[in-house]
């Protein structure tokens, strides 16, 4: 079976680069601006990648996976039945390793990889961290010790592999009856998106049954926003994949050093990262074209949007929700407080709408936590970035510990507005 797995491969690919230029076809003949060139590119070039290590990986996850075989407790015989069983108690599985995943730093650190792109097609499922890979036959074992084989278990990686390909698209709608039964691109998207009310939702690989038995279930409702928290952004593969690593600037530019390895990475991986346009395009000047009949501020608009009300905090490390009210606005200045765990705090900042970007400071001095460690000054900087009405980035907060935090907050509605 672990050869007509592999044979799956070759297909597999040709099925789904077919795929990629058809739905890229719809998109430029309806105008749909479903891809971005350097996205697209950055994708294929970490495809590449991937299929080139594939038969080391697959040899790897295999071969533990069969050792693993030789300890099992138990052994169920290799039928139909029993292969149907083991996809879906491996997909019972990959909910819960696909979960942790997004609740663990360290497993974080390769799922993140998939997340990044603000783009959302068919090229998206490409995005895959080289080496997330490793973890498989810890997370899988179970299943082996109790007796499947590891050629089922691997078949499930195979299947839903190239069913989750077909999720990543905005051309398809709800599919009636069958959401919230199995995954569809609707609850993908839901997953893939970085509203407030979509984080940590639909974890499910070909079942949603597992999100509805366990509350993570979500149906898709405002219109989803892609990419991960924060201000990370690049088309480069060789950032997107290892950014997160201490010192990966230096390291990069010291393996690239090498003889051999700069010969082979410039064949396999800097060709195409050159074609990506490598270099890792500052946020502000990201500026992306405005919805066909929506309303763009322009750089002159003479009198900037009402930035006052409340706005609904959430501090993703820690599942927080603190409250910013802005009470006051002159221009793009404002005023108002933060309302947290410590207790409500003056808060003031500056909103630039032109370039996207917002930079806020809550002074914290009065806490009874900083005066317990004297300090005389205790000021949480955030700086983020401002689009449709979601401010989002990074700041060190008190309150929690002085760490940095991703938050994201989001304006609510006035009462009596629509």
């Amino acid at each position: 079976m672990f050869e007509e797995t592999k044979a799956l491969t070759v297909p597999i690919l040709a099925i789904t680069l077919s795929c990629v230029a058809l739905e890229l076809m719809i998109s430029a003949k309806r105008d749909l601006n479903l891809y971005q060139r350097k996205d697209t590119l950055c994708n294929l070039s970490i495809l590449v990648i991937s299929r080139l290590s594939q038969p080391l990986f697959l040899g790897y996850i295999y071969g533990a996976l069969r050792l693993i075989e030789s300890m099992r407790l138990f052994t169920i015989p290799t039928t139909e039945l029993s292969t149907v069983i083991a996809l879906i108690l491996t997909d019972f599985v990959y909910y819960w390793e696909h979960r942790f995943s997004h609740k663990l730093k360290y497993l974080w650190f390769f799922h993140e990889v998939h997340h990044s792109s603000k783009q959302f097609n068919l090229t998206t499922s490409f995005r895959l961290h080289w080496f997330g890979r490793l973890t498989a036959p810890i997370i899988f074992a179970p299943l082996i010790l109790i007796g499947f084989k590891a050629e089922q278990v691997l078949l499930f990686f195979i299947v839903n592999l190239f069913y989750q390909f077909f999720l990543h698209t905005k051309l398809i709608g709800k599919l009636g009856i069958v959401e919230g039964i199995i995954n569809t691109p609707s609850a993908h998207r839901v997953h893939h998106a970085r509203n407030l009310q979509y984080i940590d939702k639909n974890f499910g690989g070909i079942l949603m049954v597992w999100d509805r038995l366990f509350g993570t279930y979500k149906a898709e409702g405002v219109a989803p926003k892609f990419g991960i928290l924060g201000r990370f952004e690049s088309n480069n593969p060789l950032t997107v994949q290892f950014h997160n690593l201490p010192f990966y600037a230096q390291v990069s530019k010291a393996i690239s050093s090498l003889p051999i390895v700069s010969t082979i990475v410039s064949l396999f991986i800097f060709a195409v990262v050159q074609l990506a346009a490598s270099a890792q395009t500052p946020a502000a000047e990201m500026k992306p074209d405005p919805l066909k009949g929506g309303v763009e501020f322009s750089d002159t608009t003479p009198e900037a949007p009402d930035f006052t009300g409340t706005w609904k905090g959430h501090v993703i490390e820690y599942r927080r929700h603190p409250t910013v009210e802005i009470t006051e606005q002159n221009g793009n200045q404002i005023k108002g407080t933060y309302s947290g765990l410590l207790g409500k705090f003056p808060l003031s900042g500056v909103f630039d709408k032109a370039n996207e970007s917002v930079q806020l400071s809550v002074d914290f001095s009065r806490s009874k936590l900083a005066r317990w460690k004297r300090r005389q000054v205790a000021v949480a900087v955030f700086t983020g970035t401002l689009k449709d009405e979601v401010i989002s980035g990074t700041a060190t907060i008190p309150e929690f510990g002085d760490k940095m935090v991703h938050f994201e907050a989001t304006k609510l509605l006035k009462r009596g507005s629509l």
